[in-house]
C-alpha cells in the first residue's frame, strides 16, 4: 500500500472513531447525554421521601421536602413536583401550580444510589391575609406527587393553611 493510500485509510479511520468517541451525546435532535439515558426511571420503591427544615418569614412557610434513592443504582426522574394539602377528612385547597420555569423537554433529575435531593413546598401564612380571601383550614399534612412516577407520598404536617386558588402551595422542581 502507498503512503498515499495509508493517509487515506488512517484519516478515514479517524473520522470513523471521533463519531463513536464523541462526547457522550448523540448526534440525533433531541437525544439525551449518555449517562442520562443510562439511568432507569425512578419508580417510589427505590425512593424515600422525608420532610427537612420548617422555616418561615415574613409571612410565609417554607418546608423542606428530601427525596432519597434508596437503591444501589442510580435512576431518573422529570424532578417535577405537585403539592397539596388534607386533612382528616381529605385534600383541602387546591394543589400547587406547576413549578416555577416548567419545561418538560428539560433534562431529567438523575438522583444517584444513596444520594438526596430536595424541593421546597411553600404556602402564606393566613395570618396576615384577609379570611374572605384565604378560606384558613388546619392541614395535618400534605402530599407530594413526583411527575413520572405513579401515585404520590403523604407526610404529615400540623399547620394553618390558606385554601383559595389564589394562595394554594407552590413547590420547587427536584434539585441537588
Amino acid at each position: 500500500m502507498s503512503a498515499k493510500h495509508l493517509a487515506a485509510a488512517l484519516a478515514a479511520a479517524a473520522i470513523a472513531l471521533s463519531g463513536l468517541v464523541s462526547s457522550g451525546t448523540s448526534t440525533a435532535a433531541g437525544a439525551a447525554p449518555a449517562a442520562t439515558r443510562a439511568a432507569p426511571a425512578c419508580t417510589n420503591a427505590l425512593l424515600t421521601v422525608t420532610k427537612g427544615r420548617l422555616e418561615g418569614a415574613a409571612g410565609s412557610r417554607f418546608q423542606t421536602v428530601r427525596v432519597t434513592n434508596s437503591s444501589a443504582h442510580a435512576c431518573s426522574t422529570p424532578g417535577w413536583t405537585r403539592y397539596h394539602f388534607l386533612n382528616r377528612t381529605g385534600l383541602i385547597g387546591f394543589r400547587s401550580a406547576r413549578n416555577p420555569g416548567f419545561d418538560p423537554s428539560k433534562a431529567p433529575v438523575v438522583i444517584h444510589a444513596s444520594q438526596t435531593v430536595r424541593s421546597v413546598l411553600s404556602w402564606v401564612d393566613p395570618g396576615p391575609v384577609p379570611a374572605a380571601q384565604c378560606h384558613a383550614r388546619h392541614a395535618t399534612g400534605f402530599r407530594v406527587r413526583l411527575a413520572g412516577i405513579p401515585g404520590f407520598h403523604r407526610l404529615p404536617l400540623d399547620a394553618m393553611v390558606c385554601t383559595t386558588k389564589k394562595f394554594r402551595p407552590h413547590g420547587t422542581r427536584l434539585s441537588h
